[in-house]
């Protein structure tokens, strides 16, 4: 019996320090899920952290570099179509940085509530959701100006970019 006693014991800080390491993982893996681009907010704080001044000028010169090709009235257009769905996509973001500062409230608790963990998960995925469904809106509106030629060659920049 001593020996058993001795035994778990000895894996207490094995134990601990096994949870502490999977609590640092599913953090990682939730900021990394939540930023969009797999970065964390203080590492990289993406195109949201712009004014909208600074981000019209981003979409403009980004339009401008990926759709060289595309008329005056045409990158204009998509111009147009970027900086409305940036707008949209604003207040999803200061929602995403809220549930962040939930979560991180709720997991230093002396006592995790797991339901409460739960329907800030599930919030998160809804605004992922709507977030993507906006995005591919507006890429399908950018799509419909563009001839075939133009896509084909704008699908090669972003991938370029994207991979």
């Amino acid at each position: 019996m001593n020996t058993q006693k001795h035994q778990q014991a000895g894996t207490r800080p094995l134990r601990r320090a096994l949870v502490a390491v999977a609590l640092a993982a599913a953090a990682a893996g939730a900021s990394y899920a939540g930023s969009g681009a797999g970065f964390h907010p203080s590492a990289h704080p993406g195109p949201l952290a712009m004014d909208a001044a600074a981000m019209d000028a981003h979409i403009d010169r980004m339009v401008a570099q990926l759709a060289g090709d595309a008329t005056p009235e045409q990158q204009a257009r998509v111009a147009a179509i970027a900086k409305r769905a940036m707008a949209d996509l604003r207040p999803m973001h200061e929602q995403r940085k809220q549930i962040f500062a939930s979560a991180h409230a709720l997991l230093m608790a002396p006592v995790v509530d797991r339901a409460a963990l739960e329907q800030l998960r599930a919030a998160h995925v809804q605004e992922f959701d709507a977030g993507s469904r906006r995005i591919l809106e507006a890429v399908a509106d950018a799509a419909d100006l563009l001839t075939p030629a133009q896509r084909l060659r704008f699908a090669g920049h972003l991938r370029q970019v994207m991979l």
